[in-house]
């Protein structure tokens, strides 16, 4: 049986809402840190000390997108499987 089954079976559903309230904190906060002042500042940059804004609408997509995502990835690795449609939605509204 392979690790991400094991771990499926394992999450109960109150492991599941902890884990996507932790998810849905981290993601608050570093979509806070990429909006500030009306510009899109990538968090990642901003944690380097390289505050590189954009006003760019394409790279402002990408970079909200590029956040979600990684919220997504991190549901799949501790739960065990992608997150459904309405979890996403529960998440991030």
């Amino acid at each position: 049986m392979s690790e991400i089954s094991n771990l499926k079976e394992k999450i109960t559903e109150e492991d599941k809402t902890i884990i996507m309230k932790s998810i849905e904190t981290k993601t608050e906060k570093m979509v806070k840190l990429a909006t500030i002042s009306g510009e899109i500042i990538n968090p990642m940059n901003l944690l380097l000390g390289k505050p590189v804004t954009t006003t760019n609408a394409e790279a402002s997509i990408v970079i909200l997108q590029n956040i979600m995502q990684s919220g997504a990835n991190e549901f799949e690795t501790k739960v065990g499987r992608p997150m459904t449609y309405s979890e996403m939605r529960e998440m991030y509204g």
